[in-house]
């Protein structure tokens, strides 16, 4: 079996001593803080004993899973909601309740869990190797072929299932619109046992898959959809009320009276009026807000501390998704910026339209021997980013249905993330052509002209 053959690293410990006092190791690292007790509360893998306005939802999870426990084979299921909407956490909150009832049952059946996040696995062979992984509890290396890496862990499903009653495999494929071409993968796996890949009678495999994209299924194959058959679960946004006991169940990682429930408040309401009720936003910008208290040496959390922590949230956020997206979708984002730019020499100045983003777009792809993708494309890749409020569109005035756009200030204060040396280099050089191609497209137009329909 291939699980034997595995990468093992062998690295010698090696311990750095240094003589300091206990005044100095006292100093750099004090014992107690004034804002924090268990920080734990606010990570990222902490699961809630409840959770908030959650509980259609959880039903909903727990009713396709139930079969399980009847040793028959659970609802796939795919879980829509935007980001922060509490998808992740309420899978792991009722897969934990069900573990842990069958535990106390003690039922002789085991549901093994296996995350893909899908942000990092992106590809069916890493979900395989990941898939092995968690279930063996070892490192598997790359290197086999997709079916070499299937007839592995079809196997080990099968001599896994010999020791229970009942076994099943829960596949959770986390922000699943960021694999690449997953047909392939979803489709065996929802066809292992009817095409008898495993060979065991007393198996199920279950297929989640979670998204902010209502309508990312659509983008599946036809035989998938079928085969899978996917029962769909929404998760609506929380509301301002929502986000403040959502946070304040984690009081408990705050010493006492080191954040108010004035402050629980204003960070609740910033946190659903500016970004459509994001629970996992406001959990990360009270835990910054305290790290900010805690680093001055204060000994609450204030309005100030709030304000701060979101400014250092949204750029880390901000971040982080420029650093996942496409490379063709930050082509996109510098050529409106890019346009933008050469349009602050015109009089009367418009953003640039859509038109001339395609320009730029190709003009870039051309400066590093890239490919463009056809206007079409192109044109729903605008409207993804804006979705994403990655960039803003606009309706103008007298302009018919001419979409324009503009960069939203939160992706211009780390414009830099989107250059790679090449790329910059390449537009450094050849800047001037790109500044004729905006501006021999653009048109000048009157100071009545006015925005309507912000986007």
């Amino acid at each position: 079996m291939y699980i034997s053959h595995l990468l093992v690293y062998n690295r010698k410990k090696v311990n750095y001593m240094i003589d300091v006092s206990d005044d100095v190791f006292s100093d750099l690292f004090p014992q107690q803080g004034n804002i924090f007790r268990c920080e734990n509360l606010l990570s990222n893998t902490f699961v809630p004993k409840s959770l908030i306005a959650r509980d259609k939802e959880v039903r909903e999870v727990a009713f396709n899973l139930s079969a399980v426990l009847r040793q028959g084979n659970p609802g796939n299921m795919y879980i829509w909601g935007d980001t922060g909407a509490g998808k992740t956490i309420t899978v792991r909150y009722v897969l934990n309740i069900l573990a842990d009832g069958i535990k106390k049952q003690g039922k002789n059946i085991l549901v093994d869990v296996v995350t893909l996040d899908c942000t990092s696995v992106k590809n069916e062979i890493m979900a395989c190797t990941e898939i092995l992984g968690q279930l063996s509890g070892v490192v598997i290396r790359q290197g086999l072929q997709f079916n070499q890496y299937l007839r592995e862990i079809w196997d080990l499903i099968d001599k896994t299932a010999e020791r229970y009653s009942f076994y099943t495999v829960v596949v959770f494929f986390d922000e699943i619109d960021k694999f690449n071409e997953p047909d392939n993968i979803l489709y065996q796996l929802s066809r292992a046992l009817s095409h008898q890949k495993i060979k065991g009678k007393n198996v199920a495999i279950e297929i989640i898959l979670a998204s902010n994209q209502k309508d990312y299924l659509q983008k599946l194959d036809g035989k998938v959809l079928s085969s899978a058959a996917f029962h769909y679960c929404n998760f609506p946004d929380y509301n301002e009320e929502e986000i403040f006991q959502i946070i304040q169940m984690r009081r408990e990682a705050f010493l006492d009276d080191a954040v108010t429930d004035e402050i629980f408040r204003y960070c609740a309401k910033k946190i659903a009026d500016k970004y459509h009720g994001d629970a996992r936003r406001a959990i990360d910008t009270i835990y910054e807000a305290g790290k900010i208290a805690l680093f001055e040496n204060s000994i609450c959390v204030t309005k100030d501390h709030i304000d701060a922590a979101e400014n250092a949230v949204n750029t880390r956020a901000t971040t982080e998704m420029l650093q996942k997206i496409s490379a063709h979708d930050r082509y996109l984002i510098l050529s409106i910026h890019l346009a933008s730019m050469a349009l602050t020499t015109v009089k009367g100045k418009l953003p640039p339209h859509s038109g001339i983003v395609n320009q730029v777009y190709k003009k870039i792809c051309k400066l590093i021997g890239d490919s463009p993708n056809c206007d079409t494309h192109v044109s729903h890749r605008l409207g993804e980013l804006g979705e994403k409020q990655l960039i803003h569109k606009y309706e103008i005035r007298g302009h018919g249905n001419t979409r324009f756009f503009s960069v939203t200030g939160d992706i211009i204060d780390v414009m830099d993330i989107l250059y790679t040396p090449l790329l910059k280099a390449a537009i450094v050089k050849n800047y001037a052509d790109i500044e004729s191609i905006v501006l021999s497209n653009a048109k000048v137009v009157h100071k009545n002209t006015g925005f309507i329909n912000s986007k």
